[in-house]
């Protein structure tokens, strides 16, 4: 919570708490450490979307598809 309150600032978080850089990065790993992360599939680039198409990789309809997300 204090992380967010902070704006993300590490620096903010050293003057409100008192203690160093290092230690502040590391009891944030220490936190992150304990959540469970989500691979996100990165959104397909129209690029890459109609090279597949040209290919003939994908249909017309999963082309749309992909690019209307």
């Amino acid at each position: 919570m204090a992380f967010l309150r902070c704006d993300g600032s590490i620096k903010e978080m050293e003057r409100v708490f008192g203690i160093s850089y290092p230690t502040v990065k590391n009891r944030l790993n220490r936190i992150a450490e304990q959540f469970e992360f989500v691979e996100n599939m990165p959104i397909p680039v129209q690029e890459d979307v109609l090279e597949k198409l040209a290919r003939g990789e994908i249909t017309v309809n999963e082309a749309i598809e992909r690019l209307s997300k």
